[in-house]
């Protein structure tokens, strides 16, 4: 049996649903392997549960055996689909009504019930606070976790890492910076051991990280305290361990039996198309630091990311920009990185691989399912993310 608890944070395209839907239904031919799955929906992933587009995929998911459909009340009610969903969606668990435990405290107690033995849980925030929500979502999640009696831990990457910033004083909305602080301070108090960082890279980008001319070192600049600037790759030395780790969009699939003595495998999903946001390139760059550090590392072009091995990509030379396929294209030998595109993808947008790609495999969903089923097989957990 493997068990698998996935977050969806931010809208569900109709097409992840069908692939997931795919993939487990081939997960049942390729072994017999049981999967089980728990999908915890909050923010703008609960309009998918009434959506027209994609409410039918859910209900057919919601269906199978060993699949949960959990929904975050009180999210539901402050976008107004507490009664939609509870009259039309009897299939979904809304956290948090009659006797269901609050929404994170039931992602934290599924996930720790996976990660046996675990003493901490993790969060990478990716999103920057007041733009997005998710940097709520992620403080909820980890006054959860300190809840529950486990240590928290802070990732922050890409535009995560403005939440940092010292100073930060909203007039309408949640103070990011106050709460990461008085997480921090809790979890010291009782005794637990936090551990909040920024990625250096993008931190040093952001204008978090600059060089004092008085020392010759880079110093944090308008940073609050409780967030230290580390590379990435200190980081990621955190996923080694035996902990879950969510992000706004993530999964994990852990077997039977899991006891943590294991390096869990990363799956990257690159699913964004490559240059107007650097979702494609802090991916790849995530998946090729875990791999540098010794974490077997797994890289899937899927839904909109297929756009990245398509056509030929040719930078400006006024412009910074890095050519991701060239990025790519050096990285294939990689040892413990491996790249894959997922067909269907493909043939949904009716492009194809540029043909300097030929050495890129593609996935169809039964080969996804036996990707997802290399944790039963090797006794070792994996992470899901999408970026």
């Amino acid at each position: 049996m493997v068990s698998s608890t996935f977050l969806f944070c931010d809208l569900v395209p109709g097409e992840r649903l069908r692939w997931i839907a795919e993939t487990l239904r081939a997960s049942k031919g390729t072994g017999g392997v049981p999967l089980s799955m728990t999908a915890f929906l909050t923010g703008d992933a609960l309009y998918s549960l009434v959506d027209a587009r994609t409410r039918d995929s859910w209900r057919t998911l919601a269906d199978r055996d060993g699949v949960r459909v959990i929904a975050d009340g009180d999210e539901l009610g402050l976008h107004g689909l507490r009664d939609l969903v509870a009259s039309g969606s009897p299939w979904v668990t809304v956290a948090g009504s009659q006797d269901e435990a609050p929404f994170w405290q039931s992602l934290v107690s599924s996930l720790v019930s996976e990660w046996k033995g675990t003493q901490k849980a993790g969060f990478l925030l990716c999103d920057g606070p007041y733009m997005s929500r998710v940097t709520v979502y992620m403080v909820r999640f980890l006054s959860a976790v300190q809840a529950g009696g486990f240590s928290p831990e802070l990732y922050t990457y890409l535009d995560g890492v403005h939440a940092l910033h010292n100073g930060q004083r909203p007039s309408e909305f949640e103070n990011i910076g106050r709460a990461i602080a008085g997480i921090s301070a809790s979890s010291v108090q009782a005794g637990r051991d936090p551990w909040f960082a920024a990625c250096s890279r993008c931190a040093t980008a952001r204008g978090y990280y600059q060089m004092n001319p008085g020392t010759g070192f880079c110093e944090p600049a308008s940073a609050i305290e409780e967030i230290a600037i580390r590379p990435l790759k200190e980081i990621l030395s955190r996923f080694s361990g035996n902990l879950p780790v969510v992000s706004s969009a993530s999964g994990d699939l852990v077997p039977d039996g899991w006891g943590g003595d294991r390096v869990p495998r990363l799956l990257v999903f690159i699913a964004h198309p490559p240059y107007c946001a650097e979702w494609t390139f802090g991916g790849l760059s995530l998946a090729l630091a875990a791999a540098m550090g010794g974490i077997p590392a797994t890289v899937i072009f899927i839904e909109d990311g297929v756009y990245a091995l398509h056509g030929n990509h040719e930078v400006p030379a006024h412009d910074k920009v890095f050519n991701v396929q060239e990025m790519i294209a050096v990285t294939t030998d990689v040892p413990d990185l491996e790249y894959f595109v997922h067909g269907p993808s493909l043939d949904d947008r009716g492009i194809d691989l540029l043909p300097g790609f030929p050495t890129i495999p593609r996935l169809r969903n039964e080969d996804l399912a036996r990707v997802f089923l290399k944790s039963e097989s090797d006794g070792t957990a994996s992470r899901l993310i999408f970026f």
